[in-house]
C-alpha cells in the first residue's frame, strides 16, 4: 500500500477584512463600542404554521398566530396570521385577525379584522376596525372603556 505525499501542499489563506464600526444594528438601535444590545424584556412567542397547539396559552406579551390552536389563550396582543385558525376563548387588549378566529373573543383596547380575516362568536371590543373584506359574524357588544361590563362566563344554572 502506498500513501501519497503532496510535498507542496499548502494551506488556504484567509484575510481578515476590519469593518468600520457600525452605528445601528439590524434593529435600529444605537449600539455601544459596535456591540448591539436587544431589549428581550417584551418576548413574544409565535405558533408557526402547521402547529396544532390544543389547551391554555397564558403570556404578557404578544403572541402570533399562524398555525391551529384549539383552546384558550390570555395575552397583551394576538396576531392571527392569514394561515392561523383560533377556536376558543381569547383575552387580550389587542387583536389583528388575518385568518380566523372563533368562539368568545374580549378585546379591551382594539379588533383590527384584515380583509382576508374572519371573526365569529360571541365578541366583546372597545373599538373595532374592517377592512373591506373582512368577516364578522355572532354576538357582537361594544365594551365602554370607562364602565367596566362583566366578563363573560359560562353560568351554570340550578
Amino acid at each position: 500500500m502506498s500513501f501519497l505525499h503532496l510535498k507542496n501542499k499548502t494551506d488556504p489563506q484567509y484575510n481578515e477584512t476590519k469593518t468600520p464600526n457600525i452605528e445601528k444594528d439590524a434593529f435600529g438601535i444605537k449600539s455601544k463600542l459596535g456591540t448591539s444590545t436587544v431589549d428581550n424584556s417584551k418576548s413574544s412567542l409565535m405558533i408557526g404554521e402547521g402547529v396544532t397547539i390544543t389547551g391554555t396559552i397564558k403570556a404578557n406579551s404578544k403572541v402570533t398566530i399562524q398555525g391551529t390552536v384549539d383552546g384558550d389563550i390570555e395575552c397583551n396582543n394576538i396576531t392571527i396570521s392569514k394561515s392561523g385558525n383560533v377556536k376558543g376563548k381569547i383575552k387580550t387588549d389587542t387583536i389583528t385577525v388575518e385568518g380566523k378566529a372563533e368562539g368568545e373573543i374580549n378585546a379591551e383596547d382594539v379588533l383590527i379584522i384584515k380583509s382576508k380575516g374572519h371573526v365569529s362568536g360571541k365578541v366583546f371590543y372597545g373599538e373595532i376596525q374592517i377592512e373591506e373584506g373582512g368577516k364578522i359574524s355572532g354576538e357582537i357588544n361594544h365594551r365602554d372603556k370607562d364602565s367596566k361590563q362583566e366578563e363573560f362566563k359560562d353560568l351554570k344554572v340550578l
